[in-house]
């Protein structure tokens, strides 16, 4: 369950639902994410039969079954009426996969607040770390994924812009979020070949060297350039970042300075992976 502030989800949003009745021309879905109208013990949507699958569906219990959980797409939502009309031929497979992997987020980050509310000496309900410390950083970030590894890379700033929460909470959370949020990442590894025959070569090579390190502007542990001496003329590149083609960008900016500054300089080198 992935908790929402508002009761209805916003036309166009993909959503998860549980699939509950299933009648000829109708498919009934309740929406555990969102409350509904207060006389609703949870929100409720419909897929009508148009909206089950592109092509004709002859039995729609050969699409779906009771319990099934489904990704689907808000077609039109009436809140008075507590109306809610849903598709599932409007979702594509990386929607599905994306709404999947978010909800997982928002149950790490609703745990995190959780963890908050059974920590010694924080006087807060789940509702309460949601008022003052969940929604105002959510609103910050599209995805709970997105919050999540913000917090673990910048908590401090992030956790800083929050007023009127005490200092000892903030420091709470934070310790919870460093202790219990890992990002996975991918590596670059390799070795670099410097030679520069020039009378001041050393100088060379370490201005060289230090252009590189700087391809980042703000490294931080999940996205990270690092150079370390090997044995003349080796040194070796490491590469950190949290999505591979982001990794493969980075060692391509590299190599785009190492080119560029050994040209300038009468110099050479040669970049070998591992």
């Amino acid at each position: 369950m992935v908790k929402n502030r508002d009761p209805f989800p916003n036309e166009g949003a993909f959503i998860m639902g549980r699939v509950v009745d299933i009648q000829n021309q109708y498919i009934y879905v309740d929406l555990p994410d969102y409350d509904g109208l207060p006389s609703e013990e949870t929100a409720r949507g419909m897929i009508h039969i148009s909206e089950i699958s592109s092509r004709w569906v002859r039995n729609i219990r050969s699409i779906v079954r009771v319990g099934q959980r489904l990704v689907l797409r808000v077609v039109k939502v009436v809140p008075d009426k507590g109306q809610i009309d849903l598709s599932l031929r409007r979702v594509n497979s990386a929607q599905k996969d994306l709404i999947a992997k978010e909800h997982k987020y928002a149950n790490k980050f609703e745990n995190l607040l959780q963890f908050l509310t059974e920590t010694e000496g924080i006087d807060l309900t789940l509702d309460q770390s949601y008022e003052q410390i969940g929604w105002p950083i959510k609103e910050q970030f599209d995805f709970y994924q997105e919050a999540i590894e913000a917090l673990k890379e910048e908590g401090k700033d992030i956790l800083s812009e929050l007023k009127d929460i005490p200092d000892h909470i903030k420091d709470a959370f934070m310790k919870i979020v460093n202790e219990n949020v890992e990002i996975s990442t991918v590596k670059i590894i390799g070795k670099i070949k410097l030679i520069n025959k020039s009378g001041d070569g050393i100088i060379r090579i370490k201005e060289t060297l230090n252009e590189v390190a700087n391809v980042i502007d703000k490294p931080v542990e999940t996205r990270n350039l690092s150079l370390s001496y090997l044995g003349a003329p080796y040194y070796r590149l490491d590469i950190v970042s949290k999505d591979y083609l982001d990794a493969e960008t980075i060692l391509s900016d590299a190599l785009e300075v190492l080119e560029s500054s050994t040209q300038k300089t009468d110099g050479s080198f040669e970049f070998i992976r591992d």
